[in-house]
């Protein structure tokens, strides 16, 4: 019976610990991602998935223009780098008047907004 409470306790200690190096590559999966951003610009893509060209600006707090560009229908702009926080874009042309989206975006993040194949503008994913 003593052997058996020995070896019952022996196979609970073998199953109750970890890999080593199952922990190694957790720690490993998180270390560059948190490390890579400091205090990078928030950045902004917009996609024009809709059937019209948009004219497409982003404006600062202060109602500075940030960014202008033309979007033809399945166009991206590149990845902006905003200097500001607190934004507005803006999507219009001559058949929709002005929609627009206010962000208010923190450093090290970026956010994806479309103009939808309905023409809408809004933010990715919602």
């Amino acid at each position: 019976m003593k052997n058996v409470k020995l070896i019952f306790v022996l196979l609970l200690m073998v199953n109750c610990t970890t890999d080593s190096s199952e922990v190694l590559e957790t720690q490993d999966d998180f270390g560059p991602q948190m490390l890579s951003c400091v205090d990078d610009l928030p950045q902004v893509k917009i996609t024009n998935n809709g059937t019209l060209t948009f004219d497409i600006a982003v404006y600062g707090q202060d109602y500075s223009e940030l960014h202008a560009e033309n979007l033809d229908t399945t166009a991206e702009s590149d990845w902006l780098e905003l200097s500001s926080n607190d934004i507005f874009i803006v999507a219009s042309n001559d058949d929709v008047d002005g929609q627009k989206i206010q962000l208010n975006i923190f450093p090290c993040e970026s956010v994806e907004v479309e103009v939808d194949e309905n023409n809408i503008l809004l933010i990715s994913g919602e």
